[in-house]
């Protein structure tokens, strides 16, 4: 190495241990108020690759969630349930909140949301052997529509197919939705576009190569956490988990994070 890549590189130690300073400093533990737990409990349901208590950290935004509180001197624990019983669990207790939540007006009556985990879209599944195209959701007033229990409520399906010849029919889970769709007991099933394809590539053994989404998003929403307004902490505590997220992104875990699970690559 000459003179010059010498002095080359020497002028660049300054600027990288900045960087890595200043990430430390995101991420370093303040003190913790007094009024916040050290401990909470979160219920969590099924929503692969996101929240999954068969995935590492429970699924890319549970382990977003986790580390975050971590990044502010929090510890997480999980309760995974059915997603109505998560909801109402953490309504009513015993645990504070719940992970993975579209903002609604009922829902936002009895918590406060987080500031967004992650952001994604709602689109419609179809077999590739029968070609589907729509522009509104009128177009689909006519055909079986598939969604999934505790996702009803999230799309607009029964005031369009009401009184007209279509059907609503609601999977128990996501598995079985895809299913009903390869075997043709739906024509479309409206799902979340990584949900979806996570479950075609991992839980479906026959058929799935039949299944595409449709490349017109339904809508696209963001993910939060949701915190009981029952509990006093419960401000302190979101403000502490709104931090910590920022430092997570800020220093980069985040999309490391986000590299770990290969059907959000």
């Amino acid at each position: 190495m000459d003179q010059a890549q010498i002095s080359l590189k020497n002028r660049r130690l300054p600027r990288l241990s900045a960087l890595l300073l200043w990430c430390l400093f995101l991420c370093a533990v303040p003190a913790r108020a007094a009024d916040v737990p050290d401990v909470v409990l979160l219920t969590s349901g099924e929503w692969p690759p996101f929240y999954s208590e068969a995935m590492p950290g429970g699924g890319f935004a549970n382990r977003v969630i986790s580390e975050s509180f971590a990044l502010e001197g929090i510890k997480v624990q999980f309760e995974f349930v059915p997603w109505r019983r998560a909801l109402e669990t953490a309504a009513r207790g015993p645990a504070v909140g719940s992970a993975g939540w579209l903002p609604m007006e009922d829902r936002t009556a009895r918590f406060l949301f987080s500031d967004p985990v992650f952001e994604s879209e709602r689109v419609f599944f179809f077999r590739k052997d029968k070609p589907f195209d729509w522009r509104t959701l009128e177009d689909v007033r006519d055909l079986r529509v598939g969604v999934t229990l505790g996702s009803a409520e999230e799309f607009p399906f029964e005031e369009i197919l009401g009184g007209k010849g279509g059907k609503l029919d609601v999977a128990r889970d996501y598995v079985s939705g895809m299913k009903m769709l390869i075997a043709g007991r739906m024509d479309v099933y409206a799902c979340n576009r990584a949900v979806g394809l996570f479950i075609l590539a991992n839980r479906i053994h026959a058929g799935e190569d039949l299944v595409v989404p449709h490349s017109r998003p339904i809508f696209s929403e963001t993910n939060h956490l949701i915190l009981s307004r029952r509990e006093p902490f419960a401000r302190a505590l979101m403000d502490r988990f709104n931090s910590g997220l920022r430092k997570l992104r800020e220093c980069g875990r985040y999309e490391d994070i986000r590299r770990e699970y290969p059907s959000l690559r």
